[in-house]
């Protein structure tokens, strides 16, 4: 899988690599990362279709991240935005779901387990695309 980091700052960064070191631990999955800081970045990289997953920190669009999220997807409907959200503004969980992210967690909140868990699901529903695609192909 291809995960891009979406991140203004470095901190942010390390704790999602943090994190995804120690899911990885926890899963047979082999994830190739790489970053993306501003939002121009960003849309340079799902308009080339570098990347599987988008783990979005919040922070890149702050308030118009649910605009962000439906931006993406219009460019590239492939892609799978996870959005990190502040713990303090939650009514945004439900905002960037209507946009289309698979899922919103505080960033708080962000654990080893529950990566491990969102990339399995992930990673099991691009093997089955994947199989309906060569069927129906």
């Amino acid at each position: 899988m291809r995960m891009l980091f979406a991140a203004s700052d470095q901190e942010s960064l390390n704790l999602m690599h943090a994190t995804l070191d120690s899911a990885l631990c926890l899963t047979p999955l082999e994830v190739q990362i790489a970053e993306a800081r501003t939002c121009a970045d960003l849309l340079a990289r799902v308009d080339a279709h570098q990347d599987d997953i988008i783990l979005l920190d919040w922070q890149v669009a702050g308030a118009q991240t649910p605009d962000l999220v439906r931006d993406i997807l219009n460019r590239n409907p492939l892609l799978r935005v996870v959005a990190l959200l502040p713990e303090h503004q939650r009514q945004y969980r439900q905002l960037v779901w209507d946009a289309g992210a698979c899922n919103g967690i505080p960033k708080e909140h962000m654990d080893q387990e529950w990566l491990s868990t969102v990339l399995c699901i992930m990673h099991r529903a691009m093997q089955r695309e994947a199989r309906y695609l060569e069927k129906v192909g």
